[in-house]
């Protein structure tokens, strides 16, 4: 009943659940005392004890008018007299609402506020009750106009709208960082003032403000499952979701991407005709199932408003919809995605993008993949798309990976649209040759995403010899899907092509073309080639700080994939620094908080840990975890992410039931947020796993390990480097158990992939060797293992790895044969000249 008589006035609605919520309280003191009330001017009344204009408090606090009123709270413009003269503003509670859960709702807006010290949020300046009792606080007056208002009012240009609106997510990424989230962001609660002839937002009204952080108690606030907080039309889509019982940070940044639509395209994204009004349950179900269309298409589609939406921004619609179409476009519904996950994961990360199309150059975010958009239709229809032609749909998303790079110009939205023709049309093709005579026709169940890759790789030849941008992008985008494969040498084919096109086409020093060599590298270090990887980074690396500068998105990329590579060759003073270097600018750059500042933080952690250095990774390791929780909240990947690799730290210190527990937690949240059968929760296993075996409960391990690795082998194939590694730590189970026979049946199959896979001479190959050679000691039969072993370091076996044998329990049995002291020199030897050949190549500046 209160969904009907309540659907447009979500404030009502929210007074009364406040009123049903106290029922045990009212049904205890009802009539115990009778409020007095007093007459007003407008013929209403009220409880003794309210303001009205003139009245003094606290000395020096003289009431004017009031300028606000909600369901639970008053604001009147005041003068202060004392110590110093100004207008203030003053919030408190409409008298004769005291119940508990108003006062402590009201108290944490008060220290919300108070906590909070930034030029584009409202301070507060003191805080009391009035001689009656009303809690009330004392607070910056801010006599601006909503910042949509504001920028209609002067006419401002898209520019300077933008210019404001970062200033605005300055502010509301200090809440966060003192761990409040605001809830509530609207036009209304972002007021503009001029200050010395310049705009200056100030974020007001935190009454919705919740604790992303246990500094301010959280559990105090109305955030029942079930109930409506914020704004229909600016809220995102989790605080409309009745089901939805975690609010993070990126609530705020869907509101913020709100508001900069109506910024840009003069109404919000769900808006509709003039004179009509969705009704509450409509509004909600869009706002959680539909997707806005772009803000150049509402301008656009809009021919009744478009002129005066125009106008208002300083150009004609046509120039309107031309500067909003690409890169403005994106950013914003970036801002609105309705998976979390896919927003930017800061305010910071989403002003940071706005500068980087102030600045012309290329943005973050980009226009959704037919992939996405694919899959997002499969689960709106995914009745109908149980047929025939779901499955050469869901083949043509699988094999259309999205363009990686933003398209800034029409010359590479063609290119862009010729990529995805060819894919599309070529790998459809292929997926509904089986499927042409009718409904009762079945596609072909054996062509795999890899066979339609193979064969439109094929297909290409000869296809696009006047295009080579448009071939070199296929390619790309061929290769890359190639790696999410795994299927390495099958990508590194496609990249290298890719990047010999790029070459000849748009120049050596071009940054599509400094890309391609970066994720050829990266494909060279996947395979175990270390000195070409270490080579083709370092080239790239050297020519994006000459071109793009040491501060670009894609130098900063080369960086954080080069110190790994150096770390693998054993590099790792040279690892050390290059990522110091880069976490440093990035910190300056892009703030201490930004998710490639994470990064780079978790990739030195990762240094130190490999260092044996536990305390300093730990405590990487923790601090990305505490800013992660507090930012993204407990169940967002990356969080999830920096859990284990804490946990990896306790099991490398032997806090073994500390990271049993963390392992679990990860893996319980994933199991329920993704499913049982998600890679991701099936490496969650594994870690879990691989922790059971370190404190000896194999067993458990081996549970564990065999119940994941046969859903990767159906899930992802059993070439799939994922299920390789299950493969391998199942079989070092069974070596700690004693199972030779299983263990060696199980490492022979690794051999054989790796061979085949990554190459013959690959470090992965020689670790396959070094297993059984392993598996032969643990069996005593020395002659096989010491053969195994010689052949595992002249396959290239890793330096670390090669200076580790006499260490290697699992060869404790060939300690004293003087065959064994003659290996583990040799070994040294060969580690040794690997490390100082490496060590001797020139290297980038």
């Amino acid at each position: 009943m209160l969904d009907r008589a309540c659907s447009s006035d979500p404030e009502l609605r929210a007074e009364i659940d406040s009123l049903l919520s106290e029922e045990e309280l009212v049904r205890a003191q009802f009539l115990e005392s009778s409020p007095q009330l007093v007459a007003l001017s407008d013929g209403g009344r009220e409880p003794a004890g309210g303001l009205s204009a003139g009245q003094v408090f606290a000395q020096r606090f003289q009431l004017i008018r009031k300028i606000g009123e909600g369901g639970m709270g008053q604001v009147w413009l005041a003068e202060q007299t004392s110590p110093v003269r100004r207008p203030v503003a003053v919030k408190l509670i409409r008298a004769g609402m005291y119940d508990e859960s108003v006062v402590k709702r009201f108290q944490i807006e008060r220290q919300s506020l108070a906590m909070m010290d930034h030029p584009a949020i409202a301070k507060v300046f003191e805080a009391g009750a009035t001689p009656q009792g009303q809690p009330y606080f004392v607070m910056e007056y801010v006599p601006g106009l909503p910042i949509t208002e504001y920028c209609d009012l002067k006419k401002l240009k898209i520019e300077e709208r933008l210019r404001l609106f970062i200033q605005a997510c300055d502010g509301v990424q200090h809440a966060h960082q003192k761990a409040i989230i605001h809830r509530d962001l609207k036009p209304a609660n972002i007021l503009v003032v001029e200050v010395d002839g310049q705009p200056v937002p100030r974020i007001i009204d935190f009454g919705l403000a919740r604790a992303a952080a246990p500094q301010v108690e959280a559990k105090t606030l109305f955030t029942q499952v079930g109930q409506l907080v914020g704004t229909p039309g600016y809220m995102s889509p989790e605080q409309a979701d009745p089901d939805a019982k975690d609010i993070d940070t990126r609530t705020d940044v869907y509101s913020l991407g709100a508001i900069l639509y109506v910024l840009l395209a003069g109404s919000q994204p769900f808006d509709t005709m003039p004179g009509e009004k969705l009704p509450l349950d409509e509004l909600l179900r869009r706002l959680r199932e539909e997707d806005p269309p772009t803000p150049s298409t509402r301008v656009s589609g809009s021919r009744h408003r478009s002129g005066a939406t125009a106008e208002v921004r300083g150009t004609e619609p046509k120039h309107l919809v031309s500067l909003l179409r690409g890169d403005l476009d994106w950013i914003t519904m970036k801002a609105l995605e309705k998976d979390r996950a896919r927003r930017y994961a800061a305010a910071s990360e989403f002003a940071a993008d706005i500068k980087r199309y102030l600045n012309h150059e290329a943005v973050l975010a980009v226009p959704p993949s037919l992939a996405y958009r694919a899959r997002k239709f499969a689960r709106r229809y995914r009745t109908v798309l149980a047929t025939a032609s779901g499955f050469a749909l869901v083949l043509g998303v699988a094999a259309a990976v999205s363009i990686r790079e933003g398209i800034r110009a029409k010359q590479e939205a063609a290119i862009a649209d010729a990529v995805n023709e060819f894919l599309q049309n070529d790998l459809l093709a292929q997926a509904g040759a089986s499927a042409q005579s009718g409904p009762t026709t079945k596609p072909d169940p054996d062509l795999k995403v890899r066979t339609a890759l193979d064969r439109a790789a094929e297909r290409i030849e000869g296809k696009f010899a006047k295009q080579p941008e448009v071939e070199a992008s296929i390619r790309d985008t061929m290769g890359r899907t190639y790696i999410d494969l795994g299927l390495y040498a099958e990508a590194r084919k496609q990249l290298q092509r890719a990047l010999e096109l790029r070459r000849r086409a748009l120049g050596a020093d071009d940054r599509k073309t400094l890309k391609s060599m970066s994720t050829l590298g990266r494909v060279a270090g996947s395979q175990g080639k270390y000195a070409e990887a270490e080579a083709l980074e370092s080239q790239a690396l050297e020519a994006q700080r000459r071109v793009l500068e040491p501060e670009h998105h894609d130098t900063l990329t080369s960086a954080n994939t080069l110190a790994p590579i150096y770390d693998l060759e054993g590099k790792h003073a040279q690892a050390a620094a290059l990522l110091t270097q880069t976490l440093e600018i990035e910190k300056r750059v892009l703030g201490p908080e930004s998710p490639v500042s994470l990064q780079s933080m978790d990739a030195l952690a990762f240094l130190y840990q490999r260092e044996g250095k536990f305390a300093q990774a730990e405590a990487l390791y923790t601090q990305t975890l505490e800013i992660r929780r507090r930012l993204l909240g407990p169940e967002h990947p990356s969080t999830l992410a920096s859990t284990n690799s804490v946990a990896w730290v306790y099991e490398l210190e032997g806090k073994y039931a500390q990271a049993e527990a963390l392992y679990t937690q990860t893996l319980e949240i994933r199991k329920r947020l993704l499913g049982p059968e998600h890679p991701d929760s099936l490496r969650s296993a594994g870690l879990l796993a691989d922790a059971y075996r370190q404190e000896g409960r194999y067993s458990q391990a081996e549970a564990l390990y065999t119940q994941a690795f046969e859903i990767l082998k159906r899930v992802l194939g059993p070439e799939h480097p994922d299920a390789l590694a299950f493969m391998n730590n199942m079989a070092e189970v069974y070596l700690d158990e004693g199972k030779y026979a299983q263990a060696e049946a199980l490492f022979n199959q690794t051999l054989e992939i790796e061979k085949r896979v990554t190459g013959p001479e690959s470090p992965y190959t020689a670790t396959a060797l070094y297993n059984l050679g392993c598996v032969a000691a643990r069996r005593g039969d020395k002659d096989q293992a010491i053969a195994v072993l010689s052949q595992s370091v002249d396959h290239g076996l890793l330096p670390r790895v090669a200076l580790g044998m006499e260490q290697d329990t699992d060869l404790t049995s060939l300690h004293g044969d003087p065959r064994f002291a003659a290996l583990v020199a040799h070994a040294k030897k060969v580690a040794e000249a690997k490390q100082m050949a490496a060590a001797q190549k020139p290297q980038g500046k």
